[in-house]
């Protein structure tokens, strides 16, 4: 049963005009729920568990869950790669519906924007550790 929903869903968004929808779905319902449980609740990511200090990723979800609540300063200073994916996604759905190609454009260019992607968290994190915004693991 699980199987055939996530087959089902993942022919939706591959299908391409609902990529934008399920997305901005998506960052509407963690926006709900992590004003519910996010900013008190207990420590999740393993990397932080283990090492006490924040991943690369460490602040994502408080930052989406800002960014679904319109605050986007707070989302920046949560993480400010959220903020960042949030305006490629609108750009993305952008060209989608602007383009006659679209989806085969958006669809060259997720390579590039993936690895793009992971070099600005990495180097975000580095520069966060460095201007001591965040703690050093395993100190």
């Amino acid at each position: 049963m699980a199987y055939r929903f996530v087959m089902a869903l993942t022919t939706f968004v591959r299908s391409g005009p609902q990529l934008p929808l399920v997305a901005g779905g998506s960052i509407a319902i963690v926006g709900i729920v992590s004003g519910l449980i996010i900013e008190d609740g207990p420590i999740l990511c393993p990397f932080r568990r283990c090492t006490g200090g924040y991943c690369p990723g460490c602040g994502g979800t408080r930052a989406v869950g800002h960014l679904a609540r319109g605050d986007v300063s707070q989302a920046w200073l949560s993480h400010p790669w959220v903020v960042l994916a949030a305006i490629q996604t609108v750009a993305m759905g952008g060209l989608v519906a602007a383009l006659p190609n679209g989806v085969r454009t958006v669809r060259r260019l997720a390579q590039p924007l993936l690895v793009a992607n992971m070099v600005l968290v990495l180097m975000i994190w580095v520069a966060r550790l460095a201007a001591g915004t965040i703690p050093l693991p395993l100190v």
